[in-house]
């Protein structure tokens, strides 16, 4: 196969199921070089196995959990124990990652890396609440971000819109932590389409259902569940 052309060996290549074509990319450098260069391999079609996953529990005891198939690997300490005096609650979790107040996670390996204090608010946000999520897809990259979303307050807090202010706006800024970077960023986004509402639609007294709110992680886009049950896609 070293004396065929490369688009011919495209071609043979294309043909091949997602798994073994990813096998194809270990054989050789140059295989592994057109199936990058030509974008052959989906990595969205590759199976994925669930072994286990994180619950944070709200009621009643606000721990949380992890539930797991059996198996003979080593075992995950959701606990998270081996942080000894330095463990804290659980923010959020995506695809084996756990957040923390201070630091990212992974209880697979034992390992954590801790984020660089909270920057201060965006201009325009300083009384906002801000949600923190992480955003985490190891199919695509070993690098993950953790956002800083601003959050509409109560009622009883003064902030610079008016109620019947688009939310989200059509331009806002937000602060985004990068793995690859080691710090916080400012990151500006415009928003496509329609607002979800306005900024009293977004106010809520009723804390029981904001504890529910989460966020999805899914092919490079995060899904944020808004306070109005509402979607904003970042």
């Amino acid at each position: 196969m070293e004396l065929l052309p490369d688009d011919i060996l495209s071609n043979i290549l294309r043909r091949l199921p997602p798994c073994s074509l990813a096998v194809s990319r270990g054989v050789r450098k140059d295989w592994c070089a057109i199936i990058d260069a030509r974008r052959l391999l989906r990595a969205d079609l590759l199976p994925l196995r669930l072994d286990g996953f994180f619950c944070l529990a709200d009621q009643p005891d606000s721990q949380t959990y992890f539930f797991s198939r059996p198996s003979t690997g080593r075992r995950i300490d959701a606990r998270l124990d081996f942080l000894g005096e330095q463990r804290d609650d659980v923010v959020d979790h995506c695809n084996g990652l756990l957040l923390l107040w201070d630091r990212v996670v992974n209880p697979a390996t034992r390992q954590w890396m801790p984020l660089s204090p909270f920057p201060r608010p965006c201009i325009g946000m300083e009384k906002f609440y801000h949600d923190t999520f992480l955003a985490y897809d190891p199919v695509r990259s070993t690098h993950y971000s953790v956002v800083r979303f601003p959050n509409v307050p109560d009622i009883e807090t003064n902030i610079k819109f008016s109620e019947e202010s688009e939310w989200p706006p059509s331009m806002f800024t937000i602060h985004v932590f990068s793995s690859t970077e080691q710090r916080w960023e400012e990151r500006s986004f415009q928003r496509e389409g329609e607002a979800t509402g306005t900024i009293a639609d977004m106010r809520y007294n009723d804390w029981t259902l904001l504890s529910q709110r989460s966020t999805v992680y899914l092919k490079g886009a995060l899904y944020v569940h808004c306070r109005n049950n509402s979607i904003i896609r970042n």
